[in-house]
């Protein structure tokens, strides 16, 4: 490490003795740092080092060989930093470990009867401990006790953090190993006695502790999500909000108001330069008493990407103001993300950190050209929303597979709104609470019924589902395409030698190229969707000639007190299977299908039914509906939505594909004998769908069906003994067999008996616990089945 430092030194002593030749030129050291850390990060792929190569041939042909030098320099430095960090960021603990001794060194969090909080140990490794509060009395006692900064032994158990199970779906473990944390620790016991304070004075822990009395103060004045956007805006935490509004925010583009960015330490830095120039004190030495406590807010705020690049441009602008004339802005963010790089590579995937210096560099570096053309307050708005709404769409579809052509409009209303009225408002009302609280409450129930009213708006403007383009994930092809469009369009925007209705063509084509893909793409698939302890699985016709989608999965609901409530409960639909669909980019389902009423498989029909587009929902005939698929018809008679109940008999065709139903009768007893059973020809494989049938029904299908050819098996229930018996699998036959069932399940599916039945018959197993979702992609009569966890 000593020698990396010692290179740092040795390229800012570089930069200063070629100061003519860098500066208005630190963009191109910046880019090479990012590709420094690129290329061994994504294993030197060949996009990363043809990337390279290119921007080195053009620094060479354009600029002066000392700054090619520079940028090689630039470049194998953060190389050898990211590989050194990445080498070094390892744990020392092994899964038999049971007891933990640390010290908690963020803030508590308590979500119903769940508390997590990090904890560090005397090996200076990060742990993520979880503890699942037995009683409403320890919830009170554990959160008037549990603060940062005291020492405690835990016993408990080590567990690895969740991998991404589903293709495009977050991946908790690399979130985590991007803060250098490897376990979750899920502590049996949390007692406040064994627990002592820290008895070392650390400024960092002070800083912290204001930061949580801060955040508690207003709890203690404001509730739910009022209280979660204040303490956004001010300390940049948002977990007190609910998922419904952050949902609404982000799917209008406007998730920015909600952490804390260049606009909120620019507007705070203001007040406090005006506050101290009217109280008589120096212009200089108000500059040198921001440049002192700007890096304590870092830690106030939370230490997020956005807050750290803000706070480090204000406090180099300030230094330019005060003792560097001939500084640019570009050479600031420029040097800033090098910094931050330097300090910490990871930051360069965290998604605040790519939107941050993306929308603050197009804004800068088109401000002279462009901006001189919009002069009154309401065009220079509309100027700087569009080019951060067009500035940051790549990163928008890549992460999030879609963006609300609402975003503009509602940008360039709800930023002055939060700018002039909301944050300012917020931190009066926080101040004056904490010196004359009975005024405080006046003002604290004027900005309540504000933020209220605001975010009923926002939801209510998010439930509009024809603005919202949802194109799925761009591809690579796609993704240098967008970056390309919008570069030229901007290069035309700023010398206005072509119209730029002509010049927004390019990324208007790209958009509309990225939209019809799916459409003119000759492969199909079959996914197992990974839904936990349920099935879901999705089936897509090649050109998109139809999209089915076979159960929803769901989670099992108990009966829970009130203080047990999280604030965000989770939902198979919002959580998993409608971002699995928008990063297809499918936006309608053409079939539902319940195969029948059991929550694992109905649960998350109805999150499915309010926030799609369903054309057709197919439920099984039987004797009596559950209550789930009485309330799923009532939704969808509401939505006007048809239904249609099927029996064995029926079938439908699309295109070259049939599909055959061959269950139930509509006679059956058992819930799980009532399941829809489909069978259809799919890549030159013969599949079968079985649901949850039982032995009942499999002995009914043998004797039905004389000839039923099986290639791949969908396990009937999950893998239980109570169905897959050894005459159904010997007269199928199949190749393979697909099992849905959740990780250490409290069923214990799949049965070992079953397991080993289809391993005697030789039969390839695919199961959600281990492999995650599985996929069969399919072209005409070939395809290829893969595994999300290798």
């Amino acid at each position: 490490m000593s020698r990396l430092l010692h290179s740092f030194q040795i390229l800012v002593k570089i930069i200063k003795k070629y100061g003519d030749y860098v500066r208005g030129k630190l963009v191109y050291l910046a880019f090479f740092s990012v590709l420094g850390i690129l290329v061994p990060y994504t294993s030197f792929s060949w996009f990363s080092i043809l990337l390279l190569l290119l921007l080195f041939g053009f620094i060479i042909f354009r600029h002066h060989f000392a700054l090619a030098v520079l940028s090689l320099f630039a470049l194998f430095f953060f190389m050898c930093l990211f590989i050194l960090i990445d080498s070094n960021n390892q744990t020392t603990l092994t899964a038999t470990t049971k007891t933990i001794y640390g010290e908690i060194v963020d803030t508590p969090d308590i979500n119903g009867d769940k508390l997590t909080v990090i904890v560090n140990t005397p090996q200076h490794e990060k742990l993520l401990m979880v503890y699942y509060i037995q009683t409403e009395l320890e919830k009170i006692q554990l959160s008037e006790s549990v603060r940062i900064g005291l020492v405690c032994t835990f016993s408990g158990t080590l567990k690895e953090p969740q991998v991404s199970r589903n293709p495009y779906s977050f991946d908790y473990q690399k979130y985590l190993y991007a803060q250098k944390i490897h376990w979750i620790f899920e502590a049996n016991t949390l007692t406040p006695e064994e627990c002592f304070p820290q008895e070392k004075w650390s400024f960092s822990r002070w800083l912290l502790n204001i930061r949580e009395a801060g955040i508690q103060q207003i709890d203690s004045h404001f509730d739910g999500s009022t209280a979660g956007i204040i303490q956004a805006l001010i300390y940049g935490e948002r977990t007190n909000i609910e998922n419904e509004i952050v949902n609404s925010y982000q799917s209008l583009g406007l998730i920015h108001l909600l952490a804390i960015s260049g606009l909120h330490v620019s507007l705070m830095t203001g007040m406090f330069y005006f506050l101290c120039i009217r109280f008589g004190i120096t212009r200089e030495s108000t500059s040198i008493l921001l440049l002192c406590l700007l890096p304590v807010y870092i830690i106030i705020a939370g230490g997020s990407p956005s807050v750290i690049r803000s706070v480090l441009m204000c406090m180099l602008l300030l230094s330019t103001i005060m003792w560097w004339k001939k500084g640019s802005m570009l050479d600031v963010i420029s040097f800033v993300c090098m910094c931050m790089l330097a300090l910490n590579p990871y930051f360069l995937v965290n998604i605040g950190f790519q939107l941050s210096f993306m929308v603050s560099a197009a804004l800068i570096l088109s401000s002279r050209a462009i901006f001189k053309h919009y002069l009154n307050p309401f065009s220079s708005l509309f100027a700087v929303s569009f080019l951060s709404q067009i500035a940051s769409l790549p990163i928008l579809l890549f992460h999030f597979f879609e963006f609300s052509l609402l975003s503009l409009p509602l940008n360039m209303l709800y930023v002055p709104l939060y700018s002039m009225i909301i944050l300012p408002f917020a931190l009066f009302t926080v101040i004056v609470l904490g010196i004359i609280e009975p005024v405080g409450e006046m003002f604290a129930i004027v900005l309540t019924w504000l933020l209220e009213i605001l975010n009923q708006a926002t939801v209510w403007f998010s439930q509009f589902s024809f603005p919202v383009l949802t194109l799925g994930k761009p591809g690579l092809v796609l993704m240098i395409l967008y970056c390309g469009s919008i570069f030229y369009f901007l290069i035309c925007w700023e010398k206005r030698k072509v119209l730029l209705q002509r010049a927004l063509l390019a990324p208007i084509g790209i958009l509309l190229i990225h939209l019809i893909m799916p459409y003119l793409n000759p492969y199909g698939e079959v996914t197992m969707i990974d839904v936990g302890q349920g099935d879901s699985i999705y089936i897509e016709l090649p050109y998109r000639k139809a999209v089915y989608l076979i159960d929803t999965g769901g989670t099992i609901q108990f009966e829970q007190e009130p203080w047990e409530k999280r604030r965000n409960e989770f939902s198979t639909a919002q959580g998993i299977i409608i971002p699995f669909l928008k990063s297809k980019g499918v936006t309608s389902i053409d079939r539902l299908i319940i195969t029948h009423g059991d929550q694992d498989h109905i649960g998350g029909a109805q999150g499915l039914v309010k926030n799609m587009n369903i054309k057709e929902i197919v439920i099984g005939k039987n004797k009596n509906n559950t209550s789930q698929e009485e309330e799923l018809k009532k939704i969808a008679a509401k939505k006007k939505i048809p239904v249609h109940i099927v029996e064995r008999g029926q079938k439908w065709k699309e295109g070259k594909h049939l599909f055959y139903i061959l269950a139930p009768n509509g006679n059956e007893v058992e819930e799980n004998n009532n399941s829809i059973v489909i069978y259809t020809k799919l890549g030159g494989l013969n599949w079968l769908f079985t649901g949850d049938i039982e032995k009942d029904v499999e002995l009914d299908l043998i004797k039905t069906y004389k000839n039923l050819p099986v290639d791949v098996l969908k396990v009937g229930h999950h893998g239980s003994k109570t169905s897959s018996t050894k005459e159904f699998v010997q007269f199928l036959n199949p190749e393979i067999a697909l099992i849905p069932v959740g990780v250490n399940n409290r069923f214990n599916h799949p049965h070992p008996d079953v397991i080993d039945l289809l391993q005697k018959e030789k039969i390839k197993v695919y199961r959600t616990d281990k492999d995650g979702a599985i996929q069969y992609r399919f072209r005409e009569k070939t395809g290829t089945f893969m595994q999300t966890i290798p």
